[in-house]
């Protein structure tokens, strides 16, 4: 049976994580990118060395475990920085993306962060989406679930917010909006009316 690829993003603290582990308890795959990126970053793997080797070895903490706050900060103002990171990253994420959806048919849900930042890089690596959903939230909701999950104060979250692609810009190319500003059930109703619609089988 023909895949049904379907991209999943959302903006930061948008609630993206909570419609995918929605989509997992109906047994449906999800393929998460960030869960792909730690394990390549495991002590010891090729990859972290090769982070270490680009960034300094003051990358990797005393236990062999990558200091991913010292990166993340090193890149979030360093557009060079953060360039050989995706660099070094990106293709091996994308590649085990593909090899874990040739287990799967049907829907196939494919959490990525910055999907719409590298849409065109993924497509010329072999993935492409028939649709991609996108998870929304209010901008005062999304200050204060970023400021609580990172602990960090508003004028660094509002930093945050606005270095990613604009919201408008990201609704334009979305298939499907899910407004996660309200309780958990008004997403999952949302969720249930859009995973009706899918054609085809649903599992």
């Amino acid at each position: 049976m023909k895949q049904n690829k379907i991209g999943i993003t959302g903006s930061i603290a948008s609630g993206k994580s909570v419609l995918t582990a929605y989509l997992l308890g109906l047994g449906f795959p999800v393929i998460d990118a960030d869960a792909i990126a730690r394990d390549l970053v495991q002590p010891g793997s090729e990859t972290l060395k090769q982070i270490a080797e680009t960034f300094g070895e003051d990358m990797i903490q005393s236990d062999g475990n990558l200091d991913r706050d010292k990166l993340g900060k090193r890149v979030f103002k360093d557009e060079d920085a953060r360039r050989k990171l995706n660099q070094l990253m990106h293709p091996a994420i994308v590649c085990a993306m593909l090899d874990l959806s040739e287990n799967f048919h049907g829907p196939v849900f494919y959490d990525v962060p910055l999907l719409f930042e590298q849409f065109d890089e993924l497509k010329a690596s072999g993935l492409a989406f028939d649709a991609i959903w996108l998870v929304d939230a209010d901008e005062e909701v999304q200050l204060a679930r970023l400021m609580a999950r990172d602990g960090i104060d508003e004028a660094y979250a509002k930093e945050k917010i606005a270095s990613q692609m604009p919201l408008a810009e990201k609704k334009e190319k979305a298939t499907i909006i899910f407004d996660n500003s309200g309780d958990l059930m008004n997403l999952y109703n949302q969720v249930d009316d859009a995973l009706e619609a899918l054609p085809g089988e649903k599992m």
